[in-house]
């Protein structure tokens, strides 16, 4: 057994963690369809002007509005209506005075005309239209280039691409962009127990759980993972797997990195590379690494599934997200009075789970080795190192997941 010499507290590990976080730069072209949540690598300019043409708003009858000038319900306007437009068409022959063009909305308006009168306030006869309200220079006409004018930007670099951005590139005709790559992270469990899913349990094995947790954080958070075998409990196993995870941005192993003789990870990342840290002051979540082989970023989870989960969230989540080039993670948070008294380990920053029971956080956290403490939570809130217990009715700031 080799105890922890010293453990930092939460605040200082996070720093680290994240002053190592070097975004991406690696930059690959996809199409627009398979942009969402990607990262702009590349100011973009429209090329075209968005409406390209000047285009009815409404349904109705585009017009010279001087013609309409004397319109009113009594004594209407009558105008000769000499064409039919549909979107998609474009006028044949224009508009000159004393004459009108059936339009739908966003169609082109035709050469001549310089308003559109609504349907509302007219009434048409066999080929003529009367008017009876007047209209205004430029009313119901959406001007070309009021949304976007050619050589606008429409994204900048670093902007993060959603369904609105999308839009706009495709209102302008961009059918692909170049986007930063996503950060590459190699995912493994470690030790003698752990079998894959789908397979049998022998005597004292138990089914991988953190490679898929860790994964899936990794993937909502901007992040591709690769899946390696579980490592055996052997410095050999391990330098196996880093060998195979140093082709990757990041290399997170869970398990094998508490104090145990065969807790060895801290030994193999050591001999390869530099160990950041070892040891957090939070619980769960105590026995996690950080440290650095080459250019690959290693991170030591521990192998209880909660707090590998926990540390997860908490640590390499805005690793992902920084490396990804995307927003810091913003949780939505709800403040509610605490359902029962929780006592915590002093010296030690807990992040304590809860669920949402009728309007209060019930406690939810049972073991560190037991993922329902995460999976029947939705959230947690945090309990400072010098605070030993909290009383029931306090109100709490509870962070959902």
């Amino acid at each position: 057994m080799r105890p922890f010499t010293g453990t930092l507290p939460f605040a200082d590990a996070l720093r680290i963690i994240l002053e190592a976080a070097e975004p991406v730069a690696r930059t690959e072209t996809v199409a627009i369809d398979a942009a969402d949540g990607r990262v702009a690598a590349r100011d973009v300019a429209a090329a075209v002007d968005v409406p390209p043409f000047d285009r009815a708003a409404m349904d109705g009858y585009a017009v010279v509005a001087a013609d309409t000038a004397a319109a009113t319900p009594m004594t209407p306007v009558t105008l000769a209506c000499v064409e039919r437009l549909f979107t998609g068409q474009v006028s044949a022959r224009g508009l000159t005075p004393g004459t009108c063009v059936e339009i739908a909305t966003g169609a082109p308006v035709p050469a001549g005309a310089d308003a559109v009168v609504m349907v509302e306030d007219t009434a048409r006869d066999d080929g003529r239209v009367r008017v009876f309200k007047p209209a205004a220079p430029r009313q119901n006409v959406g001007a070309r280039a009021a949304d976007i004018a050619r050589g606008h930007r429409v994204v900048a670099a670093g902007d993060v691409l959603g369904p609105a951005r999308l839009g706009a590139l495709a209102a302008t005709g961009v059918n692909a962009l170049e986007v930063f790559a996503r950060p590459s992270v190699a995912v493994l469990s470690t030790g003698n127990e752990i079998v894959a899913p789908g397979r049998p349990l022998g005597p004292g094995q138990l089914y991988d759980v953190n490679r898929f947790t860790i994964d899936a954080v990794v993937r909502r958070h901007g992040g591709v993972t690769t899946p390696l075998d579980a490592a055996a409990d052997t410095v050999a196993a391990l330098d196996r797997a880093i060998d195979a995870g140093l082709s990757h941005d990041t290399l997170v192993f869970s398990g094998g990195t508490s104090v145990g003789d065969r807790d060895l990870v801290v030994d193999a990342v050591r001999a390869r590379g530099e160990v950041l840290f070892h040891g957090i002051a939070v619980k769960p979540g105590k026995p996690t690494l950080f440290g650095r082989i080459g250019r690959t970023a290693v991170f030591g989870m521990p192998g209880y599934p909660a707090s590998c989960l926990s540390n997860a969230y908490l640590l390499l989540l805005p690793f992902v997200r920084r490396l990804a080039r995307l927003p810091p993670w913003e949780p939505r948070t709800l403040t509610l009075p605490l359902a029962r008294r929780v006592a915590s380990v002093p010296g030690r920053h807990q992040f304590y789970t809860v669920r949402i029971v009728n309007g209060r956080a019930e406690p939810a956290f049972k073991a560190s080795g037991d993922i329902t403490s995460l999976a029947d939570a939705d959230g947690y809130f945090e309990i400072p190192a010098d605070v030993d217990a909290v009383a029931e009715g306090t109100v709490v700031k509870v962070i959902e997941f």
